[in-house]
């Protein structure tokens, strides 16, 4: 697939509004599910070589083993941006965000039960990555099933070029449909507690930092194919190669700003998000009341010792 985020939209019907997994599913496991197939494509930026481990990650047993392991590597990665990227919005828009990607029960530890469901969560959102593959690329189970996906060609282009791209497109406009039902829904008063609070300097020095490491792993991943490939690099090559290097440049830049935002950045406290005030705002001093003659203070005088 061009691009990796559309196999999200396969998880959608296991997914609410309010961001949360239908039945006993885990919502963050069933989405990154649908996407660890391909994180063998953009390691390989990395690690040269990585990509040859994608006929694994797409047959039956990579989805009930390695796609569940790395299922796990992208939740705790997501788990460690998932903050400081909110922190890259707009002040009005974080609480919209946090509503539907935040956390639904801090503090909770890990259970037997919990773990069962991500990884049954996790493999059924693979699972999902690989039946839609086998439909859209050559060689694979589904082309071979159906011979016209192969045989059928339109401007050049074969019929599973056509489903790829094709259902890639439509499922990106329906993820975008469903972020703009989910965003409907009214956020929390206030703004959400633990976001780290960012100036608008900061905030658009690291969008620039990390677009631009996603330019370089673009840049680096077309140059490398280039250098070793015997054949020139077609658009329909060029569309899934650059964005390979620009998710490996993601990868980097995200997990290292997120680092730097932890350690240097405040993050707001439930009780800051509650009252609606900037974090480590000082405190303000109690109103002097001047006192009245006779040494007697008013009696509107908060805390004084004729109220009590």
């Amino acid at each position: 697939m061009p691009f990796t985020l559309s196999h999200v939209a396969a998880a959608l019907p296991g997914l609410r509004l309010d961001g949360t997994g239908r039945g006993p599913l885990v919502a963050s496991a069933l989405v990154a599910g649908t996407m660890a197939p391909d994180a063998v494509y953009f390691a390989d930026s990395l690690l040269p070589g990585a990509m040859r481990l994608g006929e694994l990650t797409h047959s039956l047993p990579g989805v009930l083993t390695v796609n569940v392991f790395m299922a796990g590597l992208l939740v705790m990665l997501w788990l460690w941006v998932r903050g400081p990227l909110f922190a890259l919005l707009p002040a009005r828009r974080q609480a919209r965000a946090y509503a539907l990607l935040g956390p639904r029960t801090p503090g909770v530890r890990p259970s037997a039960r919990l773990l069962v469901c991500g990884y049954l969560s996790a493999a059924l959102g693979s699972a999902t990555h690989v039946v839609w593959d086998a439909f859209t690329h050559q060689g694979r189970w589904g082309v071979r099933a159906l011979p016209f996906l192969e045989s059928t060609t339109v401007a050049g282009l074969p019929g599973y070029s056509l489903a790829q791209y094709g259902s890639s497109a439509v499922a990106l406009l329906v993820l975008a449909a469903f972020w703009r039902s989910a965003a409907r829904r009214p956020p929390a008063a206030g703004p959400p507690p633990g976001v780290p609070v960012l100036s608008p300097r900061a905030r658009w020095a690291a969008v620039a930092l990390v677009g631009a490491l996603m330019v370089v792993g673009a840049v680096h991943r077309c140059l490398r194919w280039a250098a070793v490939s015997e054949i020139p690099l077609t658009p329909l090559d060029l569309v899934p190669t650059s964005l390979f290097g620009a998710g490996a440049g993601l990868a980097v830049a995200l997990p290292l700003y997120a680092a730097v935002v932890r350690l240097r950045a405040p993050a707001r406290t439930p009780v800051d998000a509650r009252v609606g005030t900037p974090p480590c705002a000082p405190e303000s001093e109690p109103e002097r009341v001047p006192a009245q003659p006779g040494g007697r203070r008013s009696s509107s005088s908060v805390g004084s010792s004729d109220a009590s």
